[in-house]
């Protein structure tokens, strides 16, 4: 018989049965008064389970552990990018910490060659005689706009360019108008704001004022408003800046005057003795007030 016919004609419990009829015949007549048969179990043939199961959670294993790692992975790269950009704001701001060095350099820089350039030039002939005959130019300049200017003083506060222009319009063309003596209020804002504002100390009634012709001309038909009462108790006094001999013969000096004295009643004081041409009262620039003394001259000897 061959191996494949003797497989075909097994049959399941044979050998689990031949094995249990091996016992002695004495014993088995002794055993049979004292037991009742059992039947013969047949043996189950189950298949091996499959291990679905474990496969399972080793997938879950392995995917969480994977999830894990990925996980892992983006707080690892989320914080290079953290530090790549807190590294590269550190960079910016010492490259414009650099940058800003540079530039505060780059002036004392080219400032130094500047006056290196200076003094090589300073110590240059040619560059002296050229600054000499700059500044020989400029005072002549400065002398020929004195002549054509006249000093205006005792004006009320309330005069303006404007008024100031009209006074002296018929006696020449003017080519500039300023005026000076304003003493401030506040003594923290600046001269040119008092005068836009006019806001003049109240103890000081009066400003002076500077006037500019185009030629020489209008100077000497300006001199024709001095001693004219331009508001009440306002007589306005006209002197040339420059080229003005005074005459001490027809000059008087007078001390011992009242601080806050007015230019009218210094000069109605006088009158008595002769026709006044003008008068002067110095005052202190600060305060306005007289230092108590001043001038007066005469037409006549």
């Amino acid at each position: 018989m061959s191996l494949g016919q003797q497989s075909s004609a097994y049959a399941v419990g044979e050998v689990s049965g031949s094995l249990i009829q091996q016992n002695s015949k004495s014993s088995e007549s002794l055993s049979e008064l004292f037991r009742t048969a059992l039947p013969t179990p047949s043996p189950l043939f189950q298949p091996v389970p499959k291990l679905v199961q474990k496969s399972t959670e080793r997938d879950e294993q392995h995917k969480s552990s994977l999830e894990v790692y990925v996980d892992v992975k983006q707080k690892k790269k989320m914080h290079l990018k953290k530090t790549s950009v807190a590294e590269q704001e550190l960079l910016t701001r010492e490259s414009s910490l650099l940058k800003a060095d540079k530039d505060e350099y780059r002036p004392e820089r080219s400032l130094k060659k500047r006056r290196t350039s200076e003094t090589s030039r300073e110590n240059d002939t040619e560059h002296w005689v050229m600054k000499r005959q700059r500044l020989k130019a400029n005072r002549q300049e400065e002398a020929l706009k004195l002549k054509r200017t006249v000093f205006v003083g005792n004006l009320p506060i309330s005069c303006t360019m404007k008024t100031l222009r009209g006074l002296f319009r018929d006696k020449g063309s003017i080519e500039s108008v300023r005026f000076r003596s304003m003493v401030r209020e506040d003594p923290s804002m600046s001269r040119k704001e008092a005068t836009i504002k006019r806001k003049v100390h109240p103890k000081r009634q009066s400003v002076n004022a500077y006037v500019v012709f185009k030629n020489e001309e209008g100077v000497a038909n300006a001199l024709e408003r001095n001693g004219m009462e331009i508001d009440k108790g306002f007589i306005i006094r006209v002197d040339r800046v420059t080229d003005y001999s005074h005459d001490h013969k027809r000059s008087i000096f007078v001390g011992n005057l009242p601080f806050d004295i007015k230019e009218l009643a210094f000069r109605r004081h006088f009158e008595k003795c002769g026709k006044v041409e003008a008068v002067r009262l110095v005052r202190d620039p600060n305060s306005g007030l007289g230092k108590g003394f001043g001038y007066i001259l005469f037409e006549v000897q």
